[in-house]
């Protein structure tokens, strides 16, 4: 097969990472970045800092307008309340075998973008990456997790570039997971995200208050709980024991790591609270779940936002 040519929008941790990576392993990667972010990488190349190692790498960035041609393989790295403004540009990037592989964590992103591009193959996916922005051109990573998951929902798995996708990300150092089952595997992502930004905002603290025994851990496990609990309710059984997977994984997260949304509330900016904290409150109502820990967790943001 000849190689995969990938399109990357969003220049953030997650877009930013995928396409350097990528373009270290010598694949065949465009991404869409704007603004003093495009500008920095044309000038310096994407810098990617893990601990004291700092690479810099060639990627090949251009703007949204300047991009030409037909990708094969999107990843939509973008924050939930920026996807529309996407959607003029997945539709002109998109040719007959285009697959689009949206990496949000907001649950159930694939199925909702399926309906605002018919014609087009769209996945769902997630990943597992503690990366953000440092500055225009600039990441940090506070960990060397780096997974990406992928699948269609009716769990077929017989596209020839999926699998090429499988062998691009392994030798770029990228865990890959195609999945046949990605309802139930990015639900558990969500697991993970979603209780990590709800608790952070509510108490206005990095992981590091989390990993501590208390009231604070506590809530987390509370609210892992609560999205395990709606699972079930749905028909998707964790292949793990959701809470001590999760548990495992904050404890390996940075002290001062703390999710995007809870950044962007601070900084009073547009967030994914709607996505990654009040959908979990509808979906409890809708499905008959107790989740008592979002319900009070949502009323106090909302109530924080409405004062801001």
């Amino acid at each position: 097969m000849s190689l995969i040519n990938y399109l990357i929008l969003g220049a953030g941790g997650t877009g930013g990472c995928i396409a350097g990576y990528l373009t270290d392993a010598g694949k065949n990667v465009t991404l869409i970045a704007r603004n003093q972010t495009l500008e920095a990488i044309r000038r310096d190349g994407l810098l990617i800092c893990l601990g004291n190692e700092m690479r810099s790498i060639p990627v090949r960035a251009v703007s949204e307008e300047e991009y030409q041609g037909t990708a094969d393989i999107i990843f939509v790295c973008v924050k939930g309340y920026s996807l529309e403004e996407m959607y003029p540009l997945i539709r002109r990037a998109s040719g007959p075998g285009t697959v689009v592989i949206p990496i949000l964590n907001i649950y159930g992103t694939g199925e909702r973008m399926a309906e605002e591009l018919p014609g087009i193959e769209v996945l769902n996916g997630c990943i597992y990456i503690s990366a953000a922005a440092q500055r225009p051109g600039v990441i940090r990573m506070s960990g060397k997790i780096f997974r990406i998951v992928y699948g269609r929902v009716d769990g077929r798995k017989d596209n020839p570039m999926l699998f090429q996708l499988e062998e691009d990300l392994r030798e770029a150092g990228i865990t890959p997971v195609y999945s046949d089952q990605i309802r139930r595997d990015t639900l558990q992502k969500f697991a993970m995200v979603s209780p990590m930004a709800a608790v952070g905002a509510f108490y206005d603290v990095p992981c590091g208050e989390m990993k501590k025994p208390g009231e604070i851990r506590d809530r987390y496990v509370a609210c892992v709980s609560e999205i395990d609990s709606i699972a079930r309710a749905m028909g998707l059984n964790f292949p793990v024991d959701v809470v001590q997977e999760n548990l495992r994984i904050l404890d390996g997260l940075s002290d001062d790591s703390t999710a995007s949304m809870q950044k962007d509330l601070k900084r009073g900016s547009l967030s994914e609270i709607d996505g990654l904290v009040y959908e979990v409150v509808r979906l409890g109502h809708r499905l008959g779940v107790p989740v008592p820990n979002y319900e009070e967790i949502a009323e106090s943001l909302l109530l924080r936002l409405k004062n801001q």
